[in-house]
C-alpha cells in the first residue's frame, strides 16, 4: 500500500513531467540548408522543428557609425586583450590608405550573412510540448573561446 507521502511525491512528479518543462540541449549543425541539428545519433532536427534565433540567420539591420580619432579599450572592455581602434581609406589610385580623424554615418543598413552553417555549435531549448526546439545562440568549448 502505497502512504500518502509517496502517493503526493507520484502525484506532484507526474504533474511536473505533464507540464513539459523546457530542457536544454546543445547539438551540432549537419547541414545548413535546409537546416539539420544533430543533438545525438538518434535525434537529428530537420527545419520543421526548428525556432531559429534571428541573430543567427541572415538579416538585416538599420546601425549609425561615429568614429572620431584613436581610441583605446583595455582587455576588462574587450575580453582577451588591449585593443586600438583606427580608421582608414584608400581610393583608387592613392598609394597609400589615408587614416580617418572623424567619421559618421548615420543610418546605414548592415545585413548579417552569417548564418547557421555546418559545424556550429549550438545551444537548443526544447518548447513546452516538446514538438519544437528554440536556437537560442552557438556555443564554443572553454579552450577555443579567443
Amino acid at each position: 500500500m502505497m502512504s500518502l507521502l509517496d502517493l503526493i511525491k507520484t502525484t506532484a512528479m507526474a504533474a511536473f513531467q505533464a507540464s513539459n518543462p523546457v530542457n536544454i540541449v546543445v547539438g551540432e549543425v549537419i547541414e545548413s540548408k535546409p537546416l539539420k541539428i544533430e543533438v545525438h545519433s538518434k535525434l537529428i532536427l530537420t527545419d520543421e522543428f526548428l525556432l531559429v534565433a534571428e541573430h543567427l540567420t541572415r538579416h538585416e539591420r538599420i546601425v549609425s557609425l561615429a568614429y572620431e580619432d584613436a581610441q583605446n579599450f583595455s582587455s576588462g572592455r574587450m575580453g582577451d586583450s588591449l585593443k586600438q581602434a583606427s580608421s582608414s581609406r584608400k581610393n583608387i589610385g592613392e598609394s597609400a590608405p589615408n587614416p580617418y580623424e572623424k567619421y559618421e554615418m548615420k543610418y546605414a543598413k548592415f545585413i548579417y550573412e552569417d548564418g547557421l552553417k555546418i559545424g556550429d555549435k549550438v545551444v537548443l531549448h526544447r518548447v513546452q510540448g516538446g514538438q519544437k526546439y528554440f536556437v537560442s545562440d552557438r556555443y564554443k568549448e572553454g579552450d577555443s573561446v579567443w
